[in-house]
């Protein structure tokens, strides 16, 4: 069972190299993180979020962590593939992939904010459509030379980019409530089961580990019916979970049987760099067993 923790909301340039560099010395497998490309004041946004929070964008992020890391994978949670058109979307995602020696991972979502999408020209209600589409044409365009596509949404004629990555990125998908505990609607979990290497769960399903396994089988058990196999990353959500319990939780997971990666939710753990630092160090010295 593979472990990476989140990084956290840093403006500043030096905190975020500060702790993906922590993040790769401490043994994390994995470092993910989060994007936004713009706000709205008319958003209303969720408990602990606002229209001031210092969102990166993620295809940058990328560019500067995979110079700023050697070996840790990188992985979008999530990338609003949504905003982009996909040929943009594959683009990146080859770049970051091979300046980075074939470190990414591409988790895409919908994305929850629908001023957002109306802001880059996007319409919110053909988000789901959009997605579906745009996956199978990343792989393609990652693997062959030009690609010919007349969709619902996209037109392709004789596209390629160069160079290509060298192999087809991983997709992972992800989706939940807020409100909902976390909670991935039906389709999200069909889409994903039909579509995506892997699947992401919110942070807040790490506060009831016996749901988020129920979501996992469910997921198993979809992406079975659609003859495939899918990887999953489950929560461990260490700012609330009492850390004499933080071991446990991730030798459920492992036991399971049921889940490939494990997240820390530690983003909004808060404190600054040497804070969030020494609260990721913490968590390896008490699980490490477990990983």
């Amino acid at each position: 069972m593979r472990v990476g923790c989140d990084l956290p909301y840093f403006a500043d340039p030096g905190e975020t190299r500060a702790f993906a560099a922590a993040a790769e010395e401490l043994g994390f497998h994995h470092l993910g993180f989060a994007e936004h490309v713009a706000a709205s004041r008319t958003t209303a946004f969720p408990a602990g979020f606002s229209f001031a929070d210092p969102w990166h964008e993620s295809s940058t992020m990328l560019g500067f962590l995979a110079a700023a890391t050697d070996s840790i994978e990188l992985v979008t949670a999530m990338h609003l593939a949504t905003l982009r058109h996909p040929v943009l979307v594959a683009k990146q995602a080859a770049e970051a992939d091979l300046l980075s020696g074939g470190r990414l991972r591409l988790g895409v979502s919908v994305g929850w904010n629908r001023e957002e999408q109306r802001a880059l020209s996007q319409d919110p209600a053909t988000r789901a459509g959009r997605l579906e589409e745009a996956v199978p044409l990343l792989r393609r365009l990652w693997s062959d030379d030009a690609v010919t596509h007349d969709g619902r949404y996209f037109h392709l004629d004789a596209v390629g980019i160069h160079p290509r990555p060298g192999r087809v990125i991983p997709i992972w998908m992800g989706a939940g409530a807020l409100g909902g505990g976390g909670r991935p609607p039906a389709a999200a979990l069909r889409r994903a089961a039909r579509l995506a290497d892997g699947f992401t769960l919110m942070a807040p399903t790490g506060l009831d580990v016996g749901g988020a396994l129920r979501i996992i089988q469910h997921l198993h058990d979809l992406a079975v019916r659609a003859g495939r196999t899918i990887a999953i990353e489950a929560r461990l959500l260490t700012q609330v979970t009492p850390p004499d319990e933080w071991a446990a939780v991730l030798r459920r997971y492992r036991h399971s049987g049921l889940v490939s990666h494990v997240g820390l939710g530690n983003r909004v753990a808060g404190g600054g760099v040497d804070a969030q630092i020494a609260h990721v160090r913490e968590v390896v010295e008490r699980t490490r067993d477990e990983w």
